[in-house]
């Protein structure tokens, strides 16, 4: 009986291993944090990385005119307005509303999460009148898909109020 224990531990045991090993290689984007690529750079967090692309968007507000070049009317009204503060204003604000109707309407997709847990057990087991060490390997994935099929028109109504902002300015 004890032998049919162990043999059922181990078929639980290797399943859960196939099961992480399957994993393994998804595990990677999971984590908070990555290595840098190579040691002579310094490490730099997401959050400094997001500053400096969006630092990077940011253009230039000095004209550079070609002076051999022939612009068109629509050219020039786009330089113009690219250069003007007060339309640079506007621009960039009619660019926050676009991505935060994009942000709405990303909750009509689903969500998914996904957890790995790995732990060890060790414990004596009495066999007889003698302890035995026994160490168990514990492995537990969780995948959780989460999808609001009915919210009575609270999505869409936000969608559209978004929508709304971003078109009335």
């Amino acid at each position: 009986m004890l032998t049919s224990f162990f043999r059922i531990l181990m078929v639980r045991i290797r399943a859960r291993a196939a099961i992480l090993f399957l994993l393994l290689p998804y595990a990677g984007c999971a984590l908070a944090q990555s290595a840098p690529g190579f040691p002579s750079r310094p490490w730099h967090a997401a959050e400094e990385q997001r500053v400096e692309a969006d630092a990077r968007n940011f253009h230039d507000s000095r004209f550079n005119i070609d002076p051999t070049k022939t612009y068109s009317l629509a050219e020039l009204l786009d330089l113009a307005e690219a250069h003007n503060p007060e339309t640079r204003v506007a621009w960039e604000r009619a660019r926050a509303q676009a991505a935060a109707l994009g942000v709405e309407h990303s909750e009509v997709y689903p969500t998914l999460a996904e957890v790995v847990l790995s732990g060890t057990g060790r414990s004596n087991v009495l066999f007889g009148n003698e302890f035995f060490p026994q160490t168990i390997q514990n492995f537990e994935v969780g995948l959780d898909l989460n999808y609001t099929v009915f919210d009575f028109g609270a999505r869409s109504g936000r969608i559209d109020a978004a929508r709304a902002k971003t078109a009335g300015g």
